[in-house]
């Protein structure tokens, strides 16, 4: 009996060396993939796209342009991770194996690429079907199962904090507004209005950030076709006059378009007022002036964007305050405006990272009668430089 078992055996074993032989009757290995990671296809809002092992979507760098190297590195590293491997990259369905490959890092590690492009996380990315990476800064975009890059556009609305508290904005940063002149998931602003009042667009369902209702969140369709982010039923738009994430210069304007709550509502209230700063003509050339036109000064004293002008000096020489963030008149860099926040609460307006005040001895537009005094204060020229 056991002569039987072990003879049967040995049959089964013999049947299933044939099967795995190769031509010729020579046995074929399995193919060895080491370590190696496996590159699928995961469904996402921008359709389906290459996905790591974890299932989380990978993109390409539109800045990777030397072939067999990777341009992310050190920070860019730490925001989009390489997709590393330890051995030859696998293929899952859909995905091409013979447009998978590897590159060498700085570093000695092994870049997986696709169709010679190096594949990378996006940091902000948390779970499987996230694509928070899409069109980051116009240069990264997930990858389609054919090597092509997917450059449709996702609408991310945010939150930003404004004077206005926390309202809507678009994934640049900037203000979205609603037109109380639109129907219910209908936009009536088109042409002139359009070019004064940008539509958010979306090329795929838009993304819901941390305190927006993803509820709320949906789009309607224009005439031409494309498709524009609504939220509660509103359509949002961008205003044209808006330079930087926080301005409000759109608020209120004509009494019909309003900053949008996270709740859904239109908050009508007025905006606060941002100081102006403006060039000014003078016998000193073009500087720095407010907007009645009166000179401002920087004081050589102030040091790391904060005040040391108080009390009798600063009677002497009043700050330049603001309610909210200034503004930037024509020929100034309004990446330069900013505000410090006084002992008294109060923002003063800063250009360059230096504090601005007005002289209590210049009378009209023009003066010039605080240049110099004591050595420490001196005017401002456009590019934040002092004129001495």
């Amino acid at each position: 009996m056991r002569h039987s078992s072990i003879a049967r055996i040995a049959l089964s074993c013999g049947f299933l060396a044939l099967v795995l032989a190769g031509p010729g009757g020579v046995q074929a290995a399995a193919p060895d993939q080491g370590k190696g990671v496996t590159v699928r296809v995961g469904k996402t809002p921008l359709g389906g796209v290459l996905v790591g092992p974890n299932g989380r979507t990978l993109y390409m760098f539109a800045k990777d342009t030397t072939p067999g190297e990777s341009a992310c590195y050190d920070k860019c590293a730490v925001n989009w991770p390489p997709l590393i491997t330890e051995g030859a990259p696998a293929a899952g369905p859909g995905v091409n194996a013979d447009l998978l490959g590897v590159i060498t890092r700085t570093d000695g590690k092994q870049q997986v690429t696709y169709n010679g492009m190096p594949l990378y996380y996006w940091s902000q990315d948390k779970r499987p079907g996230d694509v928070r990476g899409q069109h980051v800064n116009g240069v990264w975009f997930v990858v389609n199962p054919d090597g092509t890059s997917n450059t449709q556009k996702i609408a991310r609305v945010q939150l930003g904090k404004t004077a206005l508290g926390s309202v809507l904005v678009g994934p640049n940063g900037l203000t979205l507004y609603a037109f109380t002149k639109d129907k219910k998931n209908e936009s009536t602003c088109y042409e002139a209005c359009a070019a004064n009042w940008p539509p958010l667009l979306t090329d795929a369902k838009p993304l819901a950030e941390a305190g927006v209702s993803a509820r709320l969140l949906s789009v309607t369709t224009r005439t031409d076709g494309t498709m524009q982010v609504t939220y509660n039923g509103m359509p949002l738009y961008y205003w044209v006059n808006d330079k930087v994430p926080g301005d409000l210069l759109g608020q209120g304007v004509r009494g019909v378009w309003y900053v949008v709550a996270p709740n859904g509502l239109t908050i009508t209230k007025p905006a606060p007022v941002g100081a102006k700063v403006m060039i000014g003509k003078t016998a000193l050339g073009e500087i720095l002036v407010a907007e009645n036109s009166r000179t401002l000064y920087m004081f050589a004293r102030d040091a790391n964007g904060e005040s040391t002008c108080y009390d009798a000096c600063a009677v002497n020489w009043p700050p330049l305050l603001t309610e909210a963030r200034p503004q930037a008149g024509e020929g100034l860099d309004s990446t330069k405006l900013g505000t410090t926040k006084r002992k008294d609460g109060k923002l003063q307006v800063t250009y360059n990272g230096m504090p601005l005040y007005f002289w209590a001895g210049d009378s009209a537009p023009g003066d010039t009668n605080g240049q110099n005094v004591n050595g420490v204060w001196f005017v401002v020229n456009a590019a934040g430089e002092a004129v001495k």
